[in-house]
């Protein structure tokens, strides 16, 4: 062997050394601030713990123990599945009816044979699928709101009234 690499060898002995003095300081520090962290979590926000998490390598998807998961919107974290189609023009194109329509729908609607289907059937947007069952549904769920509200304004109306007669009656005899 040279001297030249024995050297090298040497420096690069030394440095590795020097490394495994660092690992193992770090080592003996990281039960001292685990137990730090295990003191103060009662306090930390759940951003405050997934900002640790990421800093020890955690990922988002697995939370602490005892931390719920919590969907910023009502359908985040939810699957959804496939959807049969609502709608078939024509042409063969479908469309499951969640969402913009598609412009192929618009652009039938809006043409020539689309107008002349629309005006013979005045109830439907597009015309259903074969198979499905288009409901009536909503028109008689928006009738019974309706018809709630009446009563209900007629109950307030009414019991308006009693109470506006009870006070009179209170205070003739008051009198």
């Amino acid at each position: 062997m040279a001297l030249t690499t024995l050297k090298s060898l040497n420096a690069e002995i030394k440095q590795l050394e020097a490394q495994k003095r660092l690992v193992e300081k770090r080592d003996g520090e990281v039960p001292k601030a685990l137990a730090v962290l295990q003191r103060y979590a009662k306090v930390l926000t759940p951003a405050q713990r997934r900002q640790v998490g990421k800093i020890i390598g955690e990922t988002a998807e697995a939370p602490s123990r005892g931390t719920a998961v919590t969907p910023k919107g009502p359908l985040k974290g939810r699957k959804l599945g496939s959807v049969a189609p609502k709608y078939r023009l024509p042409t063969g194109e479908t469309w499951t009816g969640r969402g913009l329509s598609p412009k192929v729908f618009t652009a039938w609607a809006k043409s020539a044979e689309g107008r002349t289907w629309a005006k013979a059937h005045p109830d439907s947007k597009f015309p259903p699928v074969e198979g499905s069952v288009k409901s009536a549904t909503k028109p008689a769920k928006k009738a019974a709101k309706v018809a709630k509200k009446v009563v209900k304004k007629s109950t307030k109306r009414a019991s308006a009234k009693k109470a506006a007669k009870k006070a009179t009656r209170v205070k003739k005899v008051a009198k």
